[in-house]
This record gives structure tokens, sequence and C-alpha cells, in this order.
């Protein structure tokens, strides 16, 4: 017997909480998959999930500043840490997962950014993201990089993004 269309069968992503959509959704990627969000996760790890109420929660990630996107400089290349909010806010967004809406993290329509000191390669950092509102399409989100010795901020967002079924047959 297939469920209804508002029914979910038991054990569905939107049945989790927020920290075990996290870690699905950090493991639901092949590690043969070299896709620049793979590379990425191969430096970036879950550090907590804390769920604020309806629609808002915070997820912190630790990164470290690897050379590999770093400047010539030294520094952690601002493009990359655009990236790296685009990706860690859109998987906090999925920490929420609505029913047919959310679960692959939506799709951006605005994201900026704040430089606010340099990150020189090989510090280690976290990136706290935090879901500020989210309705039925339209989310907003902050992120804030900081220093993981000393808590000195580094670099903020504001991300916006906008809600999209996922393609048929994705799954987490």
């Amino acid at each position: 017997m297939s469920a209804s269309k508002d029914e979910r069968p038991p054990g569905s992503f939107e049945d989790l909480s927020p920290e075990e959509r996290i870690k699905a959704t950090l493991a639901s990627s092949p590690s043969n998959d070299s896709r620049f969000y793979n590379l990425f996760m191969k430096h970036c790890g879950l550090v907590d999930v804390k769920a604020l109420g309806p629609g808002r929660s915070v997820v912190t990630f630790s990164i470290k500043a690897d050379p590999y996107y770093s400047n010539f400089s030294g520094n952690l290349h601002g493009g990359m840490q655009s990236a790296m909010f685009d990706i860690c806010t859109s998987i906090a967004v999925q920490s929420m997962g609505k029913k047919d809406f959310w679960i692959n993290g939506g799709v951006s329509r605005t994201l900026n950014v704040s430089y606010v000191r340099p990150a020189p390669e090989g510090i280690d950092m976290l990136m706290e993201c935090e879901v500020l509102h989210m309705g039925r399409t339209l989310a907003l989100l902050q992120g804030r990089l900081k220093r993981a010795s000393d808590g000195a901020l580094i670099s903020t967002c504001e991300h916006n993004k906008a809600a999209v079924q996922s393609k048929p047959g994705f799954k987490l």
C-alpha cells in the first residue's frame, strides 16, 4: 500500500531531527563524486545544530582554510568564502526541511558577502549559518565566518533563497 500525498512513509527525511537531516545531507554524496561541493566538504565538518523554533535554526561548521582555496597573498579567496556561505547556508535550510520544499536546499536569489579581515591559509575557522526566516517558498539566511582560535569575524553574508521542487528521483 502506498502512502497518500499528505502522508509520509515512516523514517522519511522530514521526520528526522534537524541534526539528523544535516548529517544525512552531508552523507548523501558518493565519495568518488568530483563536484565542487564534495571537494569543499572534505575540509568542512558539522559542529552543532540548534533549533531556535519554527522555521529558525543555527548550524555551525568547522572549516580549514586549505591552501587550495587561497589567493596569491596566502589568504582564503573571497570567491571561495562566497561559495562556502552558499553551500553551508543551503545545508542549514535543509535542517528545517518542509514537505515537498526545501529538502534540496533551494536556489539562491541573492548572496551578499562582506569581508572584514583576511583568513590566512591553514587556520581553523567556524561558520555559523542562521536561518532567520523560512516560509513556504522564500528563506532569509545569515552567515558568519570566524577564526576558531579567538572568534574574530572574517566575513558575513546575507543569503536569500527560493524553494524549488526537487528533480524527479532526488532523495537524501
